[in-house]
């Protein structure tokens, strides 16, 4: 009889361990029955402490276990565009972090771990666990991260069990010896069964940050959604360029091409600035073939890290009540051939490295005169 009575509570021993690691795995990991990966979609609200306005943006999270230990988190952005990877696994109530990678449009920034102890980055436990990492890239920027978490207390969202964990971080950037930058903030994350992360509240001395889950995808219905065919707003699609015919040496593919406005005091443009870019183009004008011609004549497109032109196109020209119009060719062909008859622009740089990058130069006609050059 006794020895029934122990193997009946070395049962339920077995099971309650069994239960409390499957529950854990639960309340991080959003289920699907199937145990293919569901996608967490989020709207991100940022309230600026200025009192400007309000803006939202989405992201989406995939957590999904890989093998018998190791689960992968990825994040991605409003495009779809993978930003970081984070492998963990569960231990009790904790979950450690086994690498992390952050990845930015020419850059990624890997983790690494001063020790063991320190790469717990969230707990369901009672008591405080400590996380520091730091994440560097080959160029010398680092950003360093000491935080602590802590399970604050068990609770229900909507009929579910759900858990609430506080943290506190110092996030401290810095760039070789020109760049550093420490930024506080505090969180409030709460996860539920099933579901995962369910909201977050994140503080900092400039913005309160708020993450809501507003729907939960397939993956069918992810992959279907980040398939499109949709471009980035300044895309350029270098088979439909006027000089489509001539090679463009890119240091970077396509789509890490920067934007016109990125760079800071370092963006791209005209060597001297825009007033030897107006002595330039009218040391070389032919006012008879611009036509009478008026309205908003946009030359987009890419210099190159070597500070080299190409892949021009007209496509964003407008006339003064800014409906799309062609202007005659003779005009476009004579202002192209002013713009690619410049031998060295000035490239952007970004983190002390020469980029390509999209520019403009628009042309702003009157009945055949050139009123101004934006920009």
């Amino acid at each position: 009889m006794n020895h029934k009575l122990l193997l009946f509570f070395l049962c339920i021993i077995g099971y309650s361990c069994n239960n409390s690691s499957d529950n854990i795995e639960r309340f991080f990991i959003p289920q699907d029955g199937d145990n293919n990966g569901i996608i967490n979609k989020y709207y991100i609200n940022i309230y600026p402490k200025n009192q400007q306005s309000k803006k939202t943006i989405i992201d989406y999270s995939l957590i999904e276990k890989i093998n018998d230990s190791i689960y992968r988190k990825e994040r991605y952005s409003p495009s779809f565009q993978l930003q970081s990877s984070k492998q963990f696994r569960i231990e009790g109530k904790d979950f450690i972090e086994v690498n992390y990678e952050r990845y930015f449009l020419a850059d990624t920034l890997i983790a690494s771990y001063p020790d063991d102890r320190t790469m717990t980055y969230t707990t369901f436990g009672k008591d405080t666990v400590h996380y520091r990492t730091s994440l560097k890239n080959k160029d010398s920027l680092s950003r360093n991260i000491h935080q602590s978490s802590t399970m604050v207390k068990d609770t229900i969202i909507q009929n579910k069990p759900a858990k609430i964990v506080e943290q506190n971080t110092t996030n401290i950037t810095t760039f070789g010896k020109i760049f550093s930058d420490t930024l506080q903030l505090s969180s409030r994350s709460i996860y539920v069964q099933d579901l995962g992360l369910y909201s977050s509240t994140l503080t900092t001395d400039k913005d309160v940050i708020e993450r809501i889950l507003v729907e939960q995808l397939l993956p069918s219905e992810f992959d279907k959604l980040s398939n499109h065919t949709i471009k980035r707003v300044g895309y350029i699609d270098f088979a439909q360029t006027i000089d489509k015919d001539k090679e463009l040496e890119l240091c970077l593919p396509h789509k890490l091409i920067a934007d016109y406005y990125n760079g800071g005091n370092d963006r791209a443009g005209f060597i001297g600035g825009k007033s030897n870019l107006k002595k330039w183009i009218y040391s070389k004008l032919d006012t008879k073939k611009l036509n009478n011609e008026s309205g908003y004549l946009t030359f987009r497109f890419v210099i190159n890290c070597k500070g080299i032109a190409g892949k021009f196109t007209t496509d964003e020209s407008a006339d003064f009540d800014y409906n799309k119009k062609e202007f005659s060719q003779e005009t476009v062909m004579h202002l192209y051939d002013i713009l690619a008859d410049v031998k060295q622009w000035e490239p952007v740089i970004i983190r002390n490295k020469k980029r390509d990058s999209y520019f403009y130069v628009t042309f702003i006609l009157k009945n055949g005169k050139i009123q101004d050059i934006l920009p």
